[in-house]
């Protein structure tokens, strides 16, 4: 009946990926470093971070589940990775508010 409506599995595979992405680019030590070449590396990571949040809007329409469990669990992947709770709240709600508007982009197209 309801058919893919709790599957997760591209939610859980795109909270990795934004992790590693993040991981990769601006490793939690390096959060409140502020110089030139901090600001490239966070703007790389950012379209990096766009441009993967595009490709599953345009492969999978979450439902509103899927976009809940998404905040909660790169949440949780991120303070495993060793970045701050402050920092790992306030940047799942920030993916997941770009995810709600690429979504309702894509739906006005």
């Amino acid at each position: 009946m309801f058919g893919n409506f709790f599957n997760t599995s591209h939610v859980d595979a795109f909270s990795a990926l934004v992790v590693r992405e993040l991981t990769k680019g601006m490793p939690p030590d390096q959060l409140n470093i502020s110089s030139k070449k901090a600001e490239i590396a966070r703007a790389r990571v950012d379209g990096k971070i766009r441009t993967h949040a595009q490709q599953l809007i345009n492969n999978h329409k979450l439902n509103i589940y899927q976009k809940a469990k998404l905040g909660s669990r790169l949440q949780d992947d991120l303070r495993e990775a060793g970045f701050p709770e402050s920092f790992s709240e306030a940047f799942a709600y920030d993916v997941v508010r770009l995810i709600a508007l690429i979504s309702a982009q894509a739906k006005a197209k």
